[in-house]
């Protein structure tokens, strides 16, 4: 049948009849030409939104081959992009690239600019032939909406062994200077840092048992509210806890053969990052998370986190579950995720791979546990030098003993049988079980200091010790193959250097007690 016959019979339809039986004809006149078929689908497609552009990365089909026969040969691909809904052919919406080199944007991203930030575009990919059929497949669209961000980095050099140098910055954290303490005056320099969304949105609280906020803390003595008056925080019969807030962060971790890296932005960049420290059992996703500002005390079979208390030692897993439950349905133990979070943005701020060198000490080196509170009337952080003290504590965003003092037994990491296995959200458990297995082995001499780590997605751990006191990770490791463990991080009163913030063990199951051994709270923002 003609052409000109297909709009005769269009004539006689409706209006939409007309417009689909043109389409049909237009399609039916290029397929007579073109003959053949058209490519398979896209082999890969990636955009990822940035603030006012996106960036695209693709992977055209291979050519199709059916019983041993070139069926169809893959010239290109046009790449179009369009607001508010999908190109439906090559020739709609804006052309981003007409490509012609198969495999040329693998890895080489394209990045369209003078976008709306917050306007959803769709970008669609349209392999063709030789023979000029296209491939119009849903599956090769991707949506994407730019946004405003902020997008920091780091990354590790395996091969440098020195903590002060092995760090370099990445991202937008380029440029940036690093924060420390400064031990000679005794206040806390923080560099580029002072401004950043998660230093600036880290406050202490006192929340209550239900998750909520009850008030804010003077930032340099808990002792006070922030609007004035005497604070709870050292209260035992005040229904909550002093905690410290974390706001929203997405973390994408990975390495190669010569790097670890990490990447910490203020916005879901693409589903390579995660949020998992803030993320509850249910999947939703925290504006906030809350972690203790001091080491649970054991008040009534409850976990507290308060002013003033003997650290509580000396329980089972099971049992600082327990107690730390006991104060509501949103709270629980700190977990790996929660202890990666921190390390990140400790290495992040700090440059540095050495957290005790920079931001203190802590106690160490010493035959017993201190109080909790030594640190009320300090900063959101403060630490001393080895060579002032080493029996004093150290605080990091308002968490009194991150490290020293006791070991703080957390949730999601543990050593089972020779294999380190790791679980980033809840619910966890006490056993292992539903745990993912990094094939990772603890190796070294157990009680050494760590030299080398993996940058696993759900944090960095350290898994072989043949390091010292002054390289790598600088930070002690203890394991034991044969069991299974239950981790344990920061390190206690008596071991000095090799506390810190990459400080292990998994060397003790979760039934395991002992008086320089407890665990602290977290908390989760209620769902709205």
């Amino acid at each position: 049948m003609e052409v000109g016959e297909y709009y005769e019979i269009a004539k006689e339809q409706t209006s939409q009849e007309i417009k689909e039986a043109v389409e049909q004809t237009k399609e039916t006149v290029k397929n007579f030409h073109a003959g053949g078929v058209p490519p398979a689908n896209m082999k890969a497609i990636a955009v990822a939104p940035g603030d006012k552009k996106v960036k695209i990365t693709f992977t055209e089909p291979d050519d199709t081959v059916i019983d041993s026969q070139l069926i169809c040969t893959v010239k290109g691909c046009m790449v179009r992009i369009k607001a508010g809904s999908a190109p439906v052919d090559e020739k709609d919406g804006d052309l981003v690239v007409d490509n012609t080199e198969p495999g040329k944007y693998s890895k080489q991203a394209i990045e369209v600019t003078g976008l709306k930030n917050d306007q959803e575009y769709y970008v669609a990919f349209f392999p063709y032939s030789d023979q000029g059929l296209y491939n119009y497949n849903k599956a090769n669209r991707k949506a994407v909406t730019p946004k405003a961000y902020i997008l920091y980095g780091y990354k590790i050099n395996k091969a440098d062994s020195n903590p002060a140098t092995r760090i370099t910055y990445t991202e937008m954290a380029e440029g940036m200077t690093p924060a420390a303490m400064n031990f000679s005056t005794g206040a806390f320099n923080y560099g580029s840092w002072a401004n950043a969304w998660f230093i600036e949105g880290n406050k202490p609280y006192m929340v209550k048992s239900d998750g909520t906020v009850d008030y804010e803390l003077d930032a340099n003595d808990y002792t006070k509210k922030k609007d004035g008056g005497a604070s709870d925080v050292a209260n035992q019969n005040y229904n909550g806890n002093a905690m410290a807030s974390f706001p929203l962060m997405w973390f994408k971790r990975w390495e190669d053969s010569q790097y670890e890296y990490c990447n910490i932005c203020n916005i879901q960049l693409d589903d390579s990052y995660h949020a998992y420290a803030h993320t509850r059992k249910d999947g939703s996703i925290m504006d906030v998370k809350y972690l203790a500002m001091f080491e649970g005390s054991y008040i009534s079979s409850k976990m507290r986190s308060l002013s003033g208390k003997t650290v509580g030692v000396s329980q089972t897993a099971a049992t600082e579950i327990s107690y730390a439950t006991a104060n509501g349905n949103a709270w629980y133990t700190e977990s790996l995720s929660d202890w990666a979070m921190v390390g990140d943005l400790l290495r992040l701020i700090s440059r540095n791979d050495n957290s005790q060198a920079v931001f203190g000490y802590g106690r160490g080196g010493t035959d017993s546990a201190m109080s909790t509170g030594s640190l009320v009337a300090k900063g959101q952080f403060f630490g001393y030098s080895e060579a002032q003290s080493k029996v004093n504590a150290v605080k990091v965003f308002h968490i009194e003993n991150w490290w020293g003092n006791t070991w703080n037994r957390i949730a999601g990491l543990m050593n089972l049988s020779g294999k380190i296995y790791t679980k980033a959200v809840p619910p966890y458990n006490t056993t292992g079980s539903g745990y993912t297995n990094t094939g990772l082995t603890p190796a070294g001499t157990s009680g050494g200091y760590i030299n080398l780590t993996k940058m696993t997605d759900a944090g960095r751990i350290g898994y072989t010790a043949s390091g010292s006191a002054t390289t790598y990770a600088a930070d002690g490791l203890w394991f034991n193959n044969s069991q299974a463990d239950y981790a344990l991080v920061g390190g206690h009163w008596g071991y000095a250097a090799l506390c810190g913030a990459c400080a292990l063990i998994l060397y003790y199951a979760a039934s395991f007690t002992y008086a320089h051994l407890g665990a602290c709270l977290s908390c989760d923002q209620p769902a709205a």
